[in-house]
């Protein structure tokens, strides 16, 4: 997958986590931190940072976010 397809899924799997019952997160969350996981991995192979410079939030690539 590429970043961007990475980082849809990743979006999707928060909002259908934040919509199930309290109850029901833990499991869906896990899902979320799977494609976190994966982009932060894609980003450290691409050698770029999970922010822009100009944001002021950089961090280093390979960081964990």
């Amino acid at each position: 997958m590429d970043l961007n397809h990475l980082l849809y899924h990743h979006q999707l799997s928060i909002m259908r986590a934040a919509s199930l019952p309290a109850a029901s997160r833990a499991g869906a969350y896990r899902l979320v931190k799977h494609y976190q996981t994966r982009i932060d991995r894609l980003r450290h192979q691409m050698g770029v940072s999970s922010y822009p410079d100009w944001c002021g939030a950089a961090v280093p690539a390979g960081a964990v976010s």
